[in-house]
């Protein structure tokens, strides 16, 4: 299965189900109806997990400069950080009310940025996520098994049978 979000593709090669949770479009099935929320890009399932998926493309040929500038000071600034815990959150509580949330929770992001820029991106979004880092003696389950953070070279590394390949990249060869 193949999930494409703008220029950036991805094939979950073992999934059991996945679809684009940030479904814009009303006449969609997966339309979620409720804009007021943020959303994950996609949600992937695997026998043994599920996948909470954010896609952040800067490095797209196509980025404007006006964007660029905005992405890189909401990254130094931890607003893009707090973005990327409230989709988690909203996202969450979104299938936790459809009941669909039975399997350990991956949240999953790609940021097309140098290695160097993401490396505290990860520590500032689980900060932000519940319980912050602390313990909490009365949970008997987390919140998410994992939260991480890569890039295109560092996703293809660690999820060989999930490939990303940039879609421009492609029309190019085959041209």
């Amino acid at each position: 299965m193949k999930l494409t979000e703008n220029d950036l593709e991805i094939e979950f090669t073992n999934a059991v189900s996945g679809f684009v949770f940030d479904q814009m479009k009303p006449k969609e099935a997966d339309f979620h109806g409720i804009s007021q929320m943020h959303r994950v890009d996609f949600i992937v399932e695997l026998e043994e997990a599920i996948l909470f998926i954010e896609i952040k493309d800067p490095g797209n040929p196509k980025a404007q400069a006006k964007g660029l500038e905005k992405f890189h000071t909401e990254l130094d600034d931890g607003t893009l950080s707090s973005t990327f815990a409230s989709k988690f959150l909203d996202s969450f509580v979104y299938r936790w009310a459809e009941d669909q949330v039975k399997k350990p929770i991956h949240y999953i992001s790609l940021v097309t940025l140098d290695t160097a820029l993401l490396l505290n991106l990860t520590d500032d979004i689980i900060k932000k996520l519940p319980p912050m880092g602390k313990p909490v003696p009365r949970w008997t389950r987390a919140l998410f098994e994992s939260c991480q953070v890569f890039n295109i070279e560092t996703w293809n590394e660690n999820f060989p049978k999930w490939p990303v390949t940039r879609i421009s990249d492609k029309a190019v060869v085959s041209s």
